[in-house]
């Protein structure tokens, strides 16, 4: 199986590194600076699991006619149009698998490559690229889950799996994998929600007399609205999400918190804009989602 991937940041860099290492046939698709970079330092992971370092190999564009049997995404929600481009001369026989936040890039993609190709996939990883362009990985956990959204492609999504389960990394094959999107987006939408509405952590929200009221409120928004998408996200996915997000002395803040802060381009339309969307079209009250999106818009 050859396999390309579109990014070698922290977290395209953290799993192709990984595929590498088992012995997959991976190549990656880079801006020109980082592939200097990674020329002259090779690709290093940092991790508690055990540190290393792989010499990746990387698209040549001026080879025409290659083919790959899939492609990953690992670039931001605002990048997609130009990754659609990028990618489309090697589309060929792929299947794609995406592992963006949220769910409004699979409208586009499936029309451009048609949803039999368009994988579901998503990372459970915490990853930060460092300034030498090493990875590191800040917790423990590290596992990928992906899966066909229809009947096609199993053969390339069965394959991929049997590679995954050589890594280090944990990996699931789902039969589920669209209902497991709505179900972390649910999670990543209270998160943002809340941490860029009140530019806090979740603990710091919850250890006020009436912030876990405020978290518990986004959280039914965003899953009514997922809801009435046509996906009932269950009774323990909801525990699960419920007893992260009102978690005394949670340090956690949603990456585009963190972004807004650093003033740098954040995914706000791609998932709370998205949210706010679905909800319009649904007639589903999302009065607290549309705040945190104003704070976005306005600025600091």
């Amino acid at each position: 199986m050859k396999i390309l991937i579109l990014g070698a940041g922290a977290i395209g860099g953290f799993f192709g590194a990984h595929l590498i290492k088992s012995g997959a046939r991976v190549s990656f698709l880079v801006r020109e600076k980082r592939k200097a970079k990674l020329k002259k330092y090779g690709l290093s992971i940092f991790s508690t699991k055990g540190d290393f370092k792989v010499d990746p190999n990387f698209l040549d564009k001026d080879i025409p006619g290659q083919q790959f049997d899939l492609i990953i995404l690992t670039n931001k929600s605002y990048d997609l149009i130009q990754s659609i481009i990028d990618i489309k001369p090697y589309i060929g026989r792929a299947a794609v698998i995406p592992l963006l936040n949220g769910m409004g890039h699979f409208d586009i993609l499936d029309k451009e490559f048609g949803k039999e190709k368009v994988f579901g996939g998503t990372a459970y990883v915490s990853t930060a690229l460092n300034e030498d362009g090493s990875i590191q990985h800040i917790t423990t956990r590290a596992s990928l889950k992906f899966g066909p959204r229809t009947e096609h492609n199993i053969d390339i999504a069965n394959s991929f799996y049997e590679i995954c389960k050589m890594t280090a990394f944990e990996c699931s094959l789902s039969d589920h994998i669209e209902l497991d999107l709505w179900r972390k987006y649910v999670l990543i939408g209270t998160t943002a929600a809340s941490t860029v509405l009140f530019q806090k952590s979740l603990g710091e929200i919850n250890s006020t007399a009436n912030g876990e009221g405020i978290i518990r409120e986004i959280h039914q928004q965003c899953k009514n609205i997922v809801l009435s998408n046509g996906y009932d996200i269950g009774v323990e996915s909801e525990k699960y999400n419920l007893n992260l997000i009102t978690a005394k002395g949670s340090l956690l803040k949603a990456s585009m918190l963190r972004d807004f802060e650093a003033r740098k381009q954040t995914e706000c339309d791609h998932i709370l804009g998205y949210l706010i969307e679905l909800a319009e079209r649904n007639n589903v009250e999302c009065s607290l989602i549309k705040a945190a999106h104003v704070r976005i818009q306005v600025g600091l």
